[in-house]
């Protein structure tokens, strides 16, 4: 508590008697614990997965990854039992699994088998989160979202401009939310300058950060190389800063991808982040072993854990 001003300031203690006043405080005793405030972490995170199993189409042991979904009843299936394992959220794209797009389908046909298929195998609710990236034309990227079948959509931020304000523009008129889909810092700037600046987002906007996947010399989006948990921490805050700096009540959710996998979504927890987790997004269990993942229901259901382990004082 300050000094009595209205005193003569002659008879209150100067800095070298305040110091002798009040002493040092020994280690063994502490102050009171509430001198730290509770930290700023939402109780609750919203879970997605991403339940294509495609990356299996370039494996060799495909044996092993018998769990990741490659056709419609897997990929339904998958998408259902992460829902029941907690998912709040599918991430719908069918790209890269032959058996769906060399069904005969048309796109829209496929979207309408899996959405309608995931709703018939669950009674909880959820989210789908549709990919726009698939037909021959806009009617066709648009499908889920002019026909209501979608609630979000991705946009990695480097496409011809055109297209992805009209994008955003239906996603407007639909009420359908568009989550930026960011490999790199620099992609920040991409949906700044040519749709969130815009108005054509919403604000806040929704974010997921994609970093830390497989890629080569012919991979068409280069993502970061994350070689290991300190590059993953330094490259996930870097995205973060980056995303509050233009927009600070932004929803963003983290990829556990790549070799990361689960350490991406720990540490997005502990920085009071979303997560999606799934097999389109990486196969294995660890960072450091080679051991597979069993199936989308069980990175989600360690989300859950981890996420109730580190909430549970709320």
């Amino acid at each position: 508590m300050a000094y009595d001003l209205s005193r003569n300031l002659s008879e209150l203690p100067s800095r070298a008697q305040a110091l002798l006043e009040r002493s040092t405080r020994e280690l063994d005793s502490p102050p009171d614990p509430e001198v730290q405030p509770r930290w700023d972490i939402p109780d609750t995170v919203v879970v997605m997965a991403a339940v294509s199993g495609r990356v299996a189409n370039e494996s060799h042991d495909g044996e092993a990854r018998r769990g990741f979904p490659t056709d419609f009843d897997g990929f339904i299936r998958a998408a259902a039992d992460a829902i029941e394992a907690g998912a709040a959220a599918i991430h719908i794209d069918f790209g890269g699994i032959p058996a769906i797009q060399n069904s005969g389908l048309t796109v829209p046909e496929c979207y309408d088998r899996v959405i309608s298929g995931i709703n018939a195998a669950t009674d909880r609710d959820w989210v789908p989160d549709c990919n726009v990236l698939r037909g021959d034309n806009l009617a066709q990227n648009a499908y889920p979202i002019t026909t209501g079948l979608t609630e979000t959509f991705p946009m990695a931020p480097n496409f011809p401009v055109d297209w992805m304000e009209s994008m955003a523009a239906l996603g407007q008129r639909h009420e359908a939310r568009v989550f930026f889909s960011i490999h790199s810092a620099a992609e920040v700037d991409l949906a700044n300058r040519y749709i969130y600046s815009q108005g054509l987002a919403g604000k806040p906007a929704s974010w997921l950060i994609l970093i830390g996947y497989q890629y080569d010399d012919a991979t068409d989006r280069l993502a970061s190389f994350l070689s290991g948990p300190e590059a993953m921490l330094d490259e996930l805050r870097l995205i973060v800063d980056r995303i509050r700096e233009i927009d600070p009540d932004g929803f963003i959710m983290v990829c556990a991808a790549g070799r990361a996998c689960h350490y991406l979504a720990t540490a997005a927890l502990m920085l009071g982040l979303h997560v999606r987790v799934g097999t389109e997004d990486t196969e294995w269990r660890y960072p450091h072993r080679d051991e597979l993942v069993a199936s989308n229901a069980e990175m989600v259901e360690r989300v859950r854990v981890t996420g109730t382990a580190s909430r549970s004082a709320g």
